[in-house]
């Protein structure tokens, strides 16, 4: 039986001769709360394309190339993109590192014309940890628990224009029980996903594909909770992007992994079925890739790339 496995973290991308400016505070509660913005050519206003690494809460950063490459493609369409750091685990739990990614939109807004930027056309992205946060972009322009006390942009609006969430976390106390539906189906023969490639590497720390519970005991995610999933249902909940859906998000685009044994494929699969019901048509839709692993190379295609900046672009473009 083989170990759960996940995309190894790339090098940090250089800010030399690029056009932008780095290492942008957003807020003062940590040196972690701090944005890029990377400029295309051109005077502006731009759209923007917010990017949300990812990490499991506990790793990672804005210019991690693995994480915002397919965003910086971006920029030939005419997007300024805007990666953020956010507090991580060593630092904080829940609910603060959703109050740094609503903090942070304020500040664009507010600051969009010292930056040359468009605060009406905005998009947010962003995979796995970072596909959670961009989840809830959509859902928690309202909800005042994500509002920071002393935010001195506490008065300007969250909403955004469009998601982009790949292989998110969407309802944490399923989690399990969903990753044993899917080994269930593939000791049966029922599929098998073959995603192959020199990037992966064994998840920290090391499980195999049939070991449960995989997410309640000294996981990640526990780090971001603040204790065991598994007996922390009212905390839980709050953790959860499905709890939010209301009448007043976005349009989002839902990408995820058939063979992704770490956030499984029914997580995105409900929060758009769910979406569409209250909708009663498709205001999530929900692109699942057979064979792809939690953060897999197949998700960084040019032709995957190109499909969600055309979404980006079209739901961008009714806010003109």
């Amino acid at each position: 039986m083989t170990n759960r496995k996940w995309r190894q973290n790339g090098p940090i991308l250089s800010t030399e001769n690029q056009r932008g400016y780095f290492d942008i505070p957003y807020g003062t509660a940590s040196d972690a709360q701090k944005l890029d913005i990377w400029l295309p050519d051109g005077d502006g206003p731009f759209p923007v394309i917010v990017s949300i690494h990812g990490g499991g809460f506990v790793a990672c950063d804005k210019r991690q190339k693995d994480m915002i490459e397919p965003m910086l493609e971006g920029r030939n369409r005419g997007y300024a993109i805007i990666s953020i750091n956010y507090r991580l685990t060593d630092e904080v739990i829940f609910p603060e590192p959703v109050r740094d990614v609503k903090m942070a939109i304020r500040f664009i807004k507010k600051n969009a014309a010292k930056f040359h930027l468009d605060p009406q056309r905005i998009a947010t992205w962003g995979g796995s940890a970072g596909g959670y946060l961009a989840l809830m972009t959509a859902v928690f322009a309202k909800e005042t628990l994500f509002d920071t006390e002393h935010d001195p942009n506490k008065d300007i609006p969250t909403d955004v224009s469009a998601v982009v969430s790949w292989y998110p976390v969407c309802d944490f106390s399923r989690l399990d029980h969903d990753l044993q539906v899917n080994y269930i189906l593939q000791e049966n023969s029922l599929y098998e996903p073959v995603d192959i490639s020199d990037e992966y590497e064994d998840v920290f720390p090391i499980s195999k594909r049939n070991e449960f519970p995989f997410h309640t005991k000294e996981s990640v995610l526990e780090k971001l909770v603040g204790g065991p999933i598994d007996e922390l249902g009212q905390q839980v909940k709050r953790l959860n992007p499905m709890s939010y859906i209301n009448k007043e998000i976005p349009k989002i685009l839902l990408q995820h992994g058939g063979g992704d044994d770490i956030t499984p494929m029914q997580q995105s699969i409900d929060f758009a079925l769910k979406v569409n019901q209250l909708f009663g048509r498709e205001q999530a839709k929900v692109e699942i890739f057979p064979n792809a692993i939690h953060s897999s190379v197949i998700f960084e295609t040019k032709t995957n790339i190109g499909r969600v900046l055309d979404f980006i672009d079209i739901e961008l473009k009714k806010t003109l």
